[in-house]
C-alpha cells in the first residue's frame, strides 16, 4: 500500500505509558502510527511527514497540545486534532474547540470512545480531501481533458479527445442528449492550437432557415427591410477559431446546401452582397441523431456529411458507465454547495439507488436529480427520501446486472454492501480502484470485506458472477 492511501496518526503525550497503549490500540486497526513525546517532537515531525490525524496531550512541556495544534493546522490544514487532558474544565475545552480541535477528550481515556472519535475524525480529514481535489478539478486549468470517470470508455474517450485536439480538422460529435457534447467541443478547442481564439456554439435547431442564413453570414445595408447597416455574420466573427455547430442534424437541407460551399471553399458572402470574404475555421458538429440514416434517408446530405466527418467522438451513454456515477455525484455535490457553502454527504442507501437507475437524460439528468435533492434537503446527508420517486426501489441482493434486485426495507449494512459489491464487481474486484470511487481508503474497504466474510457472506463467489 502506497503511502498515500495510508491513514497515517499522530499520538503526541509525554507520559510514555499513555501514547504507546493509544498508539498500541490504533495500530491493532490498522492504522499506520508514530508516537511524539512532547510538542517540539510532534512538529518536527509534522514538518516532515503527512498525518491525517493528530492525537495530543493538553499539557506537554514548552509546547503545550493546543500550540502545538495551531502550528499543525498550518501545515496540514485537512488534518483533525483530538486533544487529550487529565486537567478538564468546560472553559479549556471551549478553547480547545474553538482553535480547530476535533474533539477534547478528559482523562481516563475510554478506549471505545476513542476509537469511535477516531473514525468520526478521520471521515471529516477524507472528506476535506475529497471536496480540495474536487474543487481543483472543478476549477481545472485550461488544457486539460475535464470529463469525471474512470470507466474504460471514459478513459479512452479522454485520450481520443487529446490526440484529436492537435489536430485542425472537423470533427463530427456524438451521443444521446446529456452525454457532455458541448463540453467535449470546448475541451477539443481549449487543447487546440486555436485555444487563443473565439470558441462559438451554435444551436442549429434553435433558428429558422431565413434567421440561420442571417445569423450565419451576416448582411450588407438595404439586404432588406430594416437593415440600416452592414452587420458581420457568426462565422466572420469567429474567423480564426472554432465553431460548434450543436444538433446539426436539424440543419435545413437548403443551409447544408450553403455550408458545404463554406467548408470547401472557406468563404462566405454575405446575405445581400457579391464579395467573396475568406474565413478560416474549424468546425464542429454535434448531434444525438444517426446521421447516417438521415443521410440514407434523404434528410442530410452525403456531401456534407463526409465534410464534417473528418473524425468522429462518439460518448457513450450514463448506463454503460455505472461504476461512474458515485464519482459524478460527489463531483456535482461539490459543485453545487449547500446555502451555507458546506457541501453534503450522500447515505449509501441514496447512492446505490443513483447507480441502479438507467438515465435517458445521462449526466445532464444526474446532475438536475443532484441539484434537486440538494434544494429538498435540509440534514448533511441526502437521503433515499430527497431523491425523485420515479427513480425506483433498491434490491437486498446484487445481481451480475444492476447489481440490485427490488425489495424494500433492508438495511442500512446491507445497503452499504450491496453498494460496496456492485461498485468492487464494477471494476472487476480491483479494490484501489473501488476505494477510490467510494471515497475511502483502501484498508476501510478491506476491512468491509472481512466483515461481509466473517457474517458467512461469499464475496468472491458473487465476484465470479
Amino acid at each position: 500500500m502506497s503511502e498515500q492511501n495510508e491513514i497515517r496518526i499522530l499520538v503526541v503525550d509525554d507520559e510514555e505509558i499513555n501514547r504507546d497503549n493509544i498508539a498500541h490500540v490504533l495500530a491493532k486497526d490498522g492504522y499506520v502510527v508514530e508516537t511524539a513525546a512532547d510538542g517540539e517532537d510532534a512538529l518536527t515531525r509534522i514538518r516532515q511527514s503527512r498525518f491525517d490525524l493528530i492525537i495530543t496531550d493538553l499539557k506537554m512541556g514548552n509546547v503545550d497540545g493546543v500550540q502545538m495544534m495551531e502550528t499543525a493546522k498550518e501545515l496540514l490544514p485537512e488534518a483533525e486534532v483530538i486533544i487529550i487532558t487529565g486537567y478538564a474544565t468546560v472553559n479549556s475545552a471551549v478553547d480547545a474547540m474553538a482553535k480547530g480541535a476535533f474533539y477534547y477528550l478528559p482523562k481516563p481515556i475510554k478506549l471505545n470512545e476513542l476509537k469511535a472519535l477516531v473514525k468520526k475524525a478521520l471521515e471529516k480529514t477524507v472528506l476535506k480531501r475529497e471536496i480540495r481535489a474536487l474543487r481543483q478539478e472543478i476549477k481545472s486549468k485550461k488544457g486539460t481533458v475535464r470529463f469525471v470517470g474512470q470507466n474504460e470508455a471514459i478513459l479512452k474517450l479522454k485520450e481520443e479527445i487529446s490526440l484529436i485536439a492537435q489536430l485542425d480538422c472537423n470533427v463530427l460529435i456524438t451521443g444521446e442528449t446529456g452525454t457532455g457534447k458541448e463540453l467535449v467541443a470546448r475541451t477539443l478547442w481549449e487543447m487546440s492550437s486555436r485555444a487563443d481564439k473565439r470558441f462559438l456554439p451554435i444551436n442549429c435547431g434553435a433558428l429558422t432557415e431565413e434567421l440561420m442564413l442571417n445569423e450565419l453570414f451576416g448582411h450588407e445595408k438595404d439586404a432588406f427591410t430594416g437593415a440600416s447597416k452592414w452587420r458581420k455574420g457568426l462565422l466572420e466573427s469567429a474567423n480564426g477559431g472554432v465553431v460548434l455547430l450543436d444538433e446539426i442534424g436539424e440543419m435545413p437541407l437548403m443551409m447544408q446546401v450553403k455550408l458545404l460551399r463554406v467548408l470547401q471553399d472557406k468563404k462566405i458572402i454575405r446575405v445581400g452582397g457579391t464579395k467573396e470574404i475568406p474565413i478560416d475555421l474549424r468546425i464542429l458538429a454535434a448531434t444525438n441523431r444517426d446521421l447516417e440514416e438521415e443521410v440514407r434517408s434523404g434528410k442530410f446530405r452525403q456531401d456534407l456529411y463526409y465534410r464534417i466527418n473528418v473524425v468522429s467522438i462518439h460518448i457513450p451513454p450514463l448506463r454503460d458507465r455505472k461504476d461512474d456515477i458515485p464519482l459524478l455525484v460527489r463531483h456535482f455535490l461539490a459543485r453545487h454547495p449547500a446555502a451555507d457553502g458546506s457541501i453534503k454527504a450522500i447515505t449509501p442507501e441514496a447512492m446505490s439507488r443513483l447507480v441502479e437507475y438507467d438515465y435517458s437524460g445521462n449526466v445532464r439528468e444526474l446532475e438536475n436529480i443532484i441539484e434537486r435533492s440538494l434544494a429538498l434537503c435540509s440534514e448533511p446527508e441526502i437521503t433515499l427520501q430527497h431523491l425523485p420517486e420515479n427513480l425506483g426501489t433498491v434490491s437486498d441482493q446484487p445481481d451480475s446486472g444492476t447489481a440490485y434486485s427490488r425489495e424494500k426495507h433492508l438495511s442500512l449494512e446491507e445497503h452499504e454492501r450491496n453498494y460496496i459489491l456492485s461498485i468492487l464487481k464494477s471494476v472487476q474486484g480491483n479494490k484501489t480502484r473501488a476505494a477510490r470511487i467510494m471515497g475511502i481508503d483502501r484498508v476501510s474497504l478491506w476491512r468491509k470485506l472481512k466483515r461481509y466474510k466473517a457474517k458467512g457472506y461469499n464475496v468472491e463467489e458473487y465476484l465470479r458472477k
